[in-house]
């Protein structure tokens, strides 16, 4: 094969050279004529164009002086007369057609002529009138400039008429080189597939039977094998190929056997899960559920191959397999907003539903929905919730007996204290009062948690939440040295609030950023309204909340490590109640040494958000 191979590309590198130096020739013959026409025709041409150019720009000069410019015409006269010299000297020198010889003696008598007419025209003493200086350019000048200029044209066309003969010359030249490329093109390409179809034949006869028996191995027939007789490169590559078929189909036995037991590992797996999974594919209908999901919606032969919505109906789950499979977002809410109850063993059973879409590579699969059972752990909440409430109520009577003790004994109901009884007596009271606000905000956060706390639902002003507020801490920041500032929006409507537990939000946010902020720095309370909610936020120069905590400082009893002390860590766990009690949300942002701003997002009240889109408007 190789011998065969190296003498076909022989033969078309030599039928390429003959081809080539055809072209070669060709090019070199054609180049010749242009090379003639820029050398005995294109160099007059432009002279004589730079002729004719100066020629007008001299007599441009000469009208200067009938418009009193005569000074500059001067120059401009000046600088042309040497440019029309030199075209003239290039143009003498190349003399290449019939008659052009005369033109050009023509041209250098009569421009001598016109330039010393030129010449006493602007150096005539006296200087010439105006009628005098129209009549001489007009009597004198201007017909040798006519002609001059005419001249020049006529070597100008003689030159072009050249150059169009030489061009009709060459493309005649061009179009039989051209020809006899192509037919000297032609016979190459015909004995080139001449001798390309013979060895192809000679070559490739054994490869197209070699290539059929490899598509039957290909398609998974691995029982065949490929014999050819020979003992060239393609019965090694035919040795090779049954080999490797061997090797393949021992391959796909294996893979085949560990493919179906992970199948079946994966599908026992499924089945046998505590948790109920149902799996949709990308058009939202139910392709797979074990048998958890079964007990609570339906045999499998009932609820595969339906829609979502039909299947399992209800409206949380099918809202969030559709957002996966549509928005490809993943459904994992951990507050009450992600719990879904199903009647389940006769009873209702809480579940956290989760919903991701799957994937493979690019290409959307479905989406798999997993009901996680946690009715124990709201139950457990539940009892923590009441025994938190129990404990924090049962404790408020001795506390309160304990503080009037203390009390007593400042006031000096048994006798005057001494100094380190009085000492004592401080730091009782002191940590009574802070075990009295814990228990006050425990009972107060259970209520709201448990919704006994209802908001009373008034219209109020944000102008004023804001101001009652920063009232209450005004007495904190003036002791820290922390300056209070308020800022609110003109023109903001009221909102349908409980006032009295929106300030208290507001004061715990107030006092976490004043107890966090250090001496000469600033406490701002702000309320804008924006996208239809009014935005409460309270912004602080303190020492800022590290990123992994910003999620966390919501939750009861969580507390920065290293930050100040003083509160219990459930200021912000009741403010997040009473904003989630008023359809609103409470965010935070911020970075570590650069302070936090805390805001309170509530909704407007519908009256609100008319009054304030009609005022848009207008």
């Amino acid at each position: 094969m190789r011998s065969q191979l190296m003498f076909s590309h022989l033969l078309l590198v030599l039928l390429m050279f003959v081809v080539m130096g055809g072209a070669v020739i060709n090019f070199a013959l054609l180049g010749g004529s242009i090379r003639k026409i820029l050398k005995d025709n294109y160099n007059s041409v432009r002279a004589a164009q730079e002729m004719k150019e100066t020629l007008e720009r001299q007599d441009s000069a000469a009208s200067f002086l009938l418009g009193g410019e005569g000074r500059l015409g001067k120059l401009q006269f000046d600088a042309n007369a040497r440019l029309f010299e030199a075209a003239f000297q290039a143009e003498a020198h190349n003399i290449t057609e019939p008659g052009e010889q005369q033109l050009v003696t023509e041209i250098g008598e009569r421009y001598r002529v016109y330039h010393d007419a030129v010449t006493r025209f602007f150096n005539a003493q006296p200087a010439l009138n105006k009628q005098q200086a129209h009549d001489y350019y007009f009597g004198t000048l201007k017909p040798d400039f006519d002609w001059l200029k005419n001249r020049a044209q006529d070597v100008l066309d003689l030159n072009q008429a050249a150059i169009l003969r030489a061009s009709h010359k060459a493309e005649q030249q061009a179009g039989r080189a051209a020809a006899t490329a192509v037919t000297v093109a032609a016979v190459s390409v015909l004995m080139a597939m001449f001798f390309s179809l013979r060895m192809i034949r000679l070559t490739l006869a054994p490869l197209s039977s070699l290539a059929r028996q490899a598509g039957e191995i290909g398609a998974g027939r691995w029982n065949q094998r490929i014999e050819l007789n020979r003992a060239d490169e393609m019965g090694v590559l035919a040795d090779a190929f049954n080999s490797m078929a061997a090797k393949i189909a021992e391959s796909f036995r294996e893979e085949e056997q560990r493919l179906h037991r992970a199948e079946r590992m994966s599908d026992a797996a499924l089945e046998n899960l505590y948790d109920p999974v149902i799996v949709t594919d990308a058009a939202g209908v139910v392709v797979h559920l074990n048998q958890a999901a079964a007990h609570l919606f339906g045999s499998h032969e009932t609820l595969v191959g339906h829609a979502a919505a039909d299947a399992v109906q209800d409206k949380r789950i099918v809202q969030a397999i559709s957002r996966a499979i549509h928005q490809e977002r993943v459904s994992a809410a951990e507050d009450e907003a992600g719990y879904v109850t199903l009647a389940a063993g006769g009873r209702d059973r809480i579940y956290r539903l989760r919903v991701t879409p799957m994937r493979d590579n690019a290409n959307l699969l479905g989406a798999v929905a997993v009901l996680e059972d946690i009715t124990h752990l709201r139950e457990l909440d539940r009892l923590k919730t009441e025994f938190i409430g129990v404990a924090s109520h049962e404790l408020r009577t001795p506390v309160t007996s304990l503080l009037l003790s203390v009390q007593l004994l400042q006031e000096g109901a048994v006798g005057e204290l001494s100094a380190a009884q009085k000492e004592l007596v401080d730091a009782q009271r002191e940590d009574l009062e802070r075990l009295q606000r814990m228990m006050q905000d425990l009972l107060e956060l259970t209520r709201l948690e448990a919704g006994i706390t209802t908001p009373r639902q008034l219209h109020v002003a944000p102008a004023e939440l804001v101001k009652s507020a920063a009232n209450a801490v005004q007495n904190q920041a003036a002791q820290k040295g922390v300056s209070m500032q308020t800022q609110v929006a003109e023109g903001l409507q009221t909102i349908e609030a409980d006032a009295g537990q929106i300030v208290r939000a507001l004061i715990n946010l107030a006092n976490n950023a004043i107890r966090h902020t250090e001496k000469g720095g600033e406490v701002r309370l702000q309320a804008e309204q924006k996208d239809g909610k009014l935005r409460l936020s309270v912004a602080d120069t303190g020492c800022g909340i590290p990123a992994d905590y910003q999620e966390r400082i919501f939750d009861r009893f969580v507390q920065v490590p290293g930050a100040t002390r003083g509160g219990a860590g459930l200021g912000l766990s009741i403010a997040r109640s009473i904003a989630e009690a008023h359809q609103g949300e409470i965010c935070v942002e911020s970075e570590p040494g650069k302070g936090s701003t805390f805001t309170l997002v509530l909704p407007m009240s519908k009256a609100s958000a008319a009054e304030g889109a009609a005022g848009s408007n207008s």
